[in-house]
């Protein structure tokens, strides 16, 4: 029932400047619809500003990381209930492994240019990968998240936390925690990995298999193991080429 199409564009426009475009169309006829990246952009060597519709930080950069395979309440820590907003980000050069990104967004009513401000910090070296985010929502919560990864030969181990901290009446503070494995045979990746929330309904398992049937082509399936704030469990399939 959600099902898209994504463009994207890049001009070089010399002087070692980027201009680029992406607009995702989706052929879902309900409210997600509108929930799609709709964005433009400048790189250089100052960085990347980009402006428009599209995901927030804490999505692109963390639950990416933790996406077993698409569809929310996955490991993902349902850090996709943020939406999509009107935004402007800024993303810096990476020196000496590190970089820093800053987004805020506006969603259409007069209750100030910033509704939602985050800042993110990454450092990349070598098998080593952290990052470090800060989301305040303005009238509902803050959330802090960290997230480490280190590559070990063929296998990759990953670690995430989420602290929400709900503002009164809001919510209820909560902490996930996330831990995940992917280990490469050949053309085979074999994945697991678990959810350990601060509300035990939300606890989760998941396995999976990718086997690689070329380098641009892959097939997997999966299987959720959901903890009772759920509907049920879940075993998920699919395919994927890269053009």
């Amino acid at each position: 029932s959600d099902n898209a199409i994504t463009v994207k564009s890049s001009e070089d426009l010399g002087n070692g400047l980027t201009a680029f475009a992406q607009i995702t169309l989706d052929t879902d006829s309900t409210t997600s619809a509108l929930q799609k990246d709709a964005k433009l952009g400048v790189k250089g060597a100052f960085g990347t500003i980009v402006a428009g519709r599209m995901e927030y930080l804490i999505q692109g950069a963390f639950s990416s990381k933790m996406d077993d395979g698409g569809g929310n309440n996955n490991l993902e820590s349902n850090l996709t209930d943020l939406g999509r907003a009107n935004a402007v980000a800024y993303v810096s050069p990476t020196v000496n492994g590190v970089h820093v990104a800053m987004a805020g967004n506006n969603d259409g009513t007069a209750t100030g240019m910033f509704n939602n401000k985050e800042i993110l910090v990454a450092y990349a070296n070598g098998p080593l990968n952290v990052m470090a985010s800060k989301v305040d929502v303005k009238d509902n919560s803050d959330m802090t998240s960290l997230y480490a990864s280190y590559a070990i030969g063929d296998a990759k181990v990953s670690a995430m936390t989420v602290d929400r901290d709900y503002d009164a009446g809001q919510g209820t503070d909560a902490r996930d925690s996330m831990y995940r494995l992917d280990y490469t045979m050949g053309s085979n990746v074999v994945t697991v990995g678990t959810r350990d929330a601060e509300a035990t309904a939300d606890d989760m398992d998941i396995v999976k298999l990718t086997h690689k049937l070329s380098k641009r082509t892959a097939v997997w399936v999966g299987h959720r193991n959901k903890g009772t704030g759920y509907a049920g469990d879940v075993t998920h399939f699919g395919m994927i080429h890269k053009f």
